[in-house]
Parts: C-alpha cells; sequence; structure tokens
C-alpha cells in the first residue's frame, strides 16, 4: 500500500461516516462491535463482546474493544 503512495495508519480502527476499516487478529471484533453500535446501540455492542470474550478476560476484553472503537461512535 505505502509502495502506491497510500498511507498506512498506525491504528487498530479507523472509521469515516458509514465506513469502517480495521486490520490485525481483533480486527472483526472490532468491526463488529463498531457496526452494532451504528445499527443498533452501543449496549448491544458491549453485550455481544462480552458473549464472545474469553473466559477470565471478559471485562478487560470488552473495556479494551470499546477503547478502540469510541472515537468513532
Amino acid at each position: 500500500m505505502q509502495e502506491l503512495g497510500i498511507d498506512v495508519l498506525d491504528q487498530p480502527l479507523y472509521a469515516s461516516g458509514n465506513i469502517a476499516t480495521s486490520g490485525g487478529c481483533l480486527s472483526s471484533t472490532y468491526l463488529a462491535a463498531w457496526t452494532i453500535c451504528k445499527l443498533a446501540s452501543k449496549e448491544d455492542a458491549m453485550a455481544a463482546i462480552h458473549y464472545v470474550a474469553p473466559v477470565g478476560e471478559k471485562e478487560a476484553s470488552l473495556d479494551h474493544c470499546m477503547s478502540v472503537i469510541s472515537a468513532y461512535i
């Protein structure tokens, strides 16, 4: 991408309006949470992420995910 002159952001998620992009091993989690926030509610997104988070890491996973997407919701 950089060879094509495209800026690559050093961040896990970027969104503008109704378009979002993400990279890395947690990108699907971030995109799912962002999409649920946009189409339903923040509470619904939090419930979904809490449901799929690893046992013993639910609160930490939820807090981290919401901190990543918070600038875009």
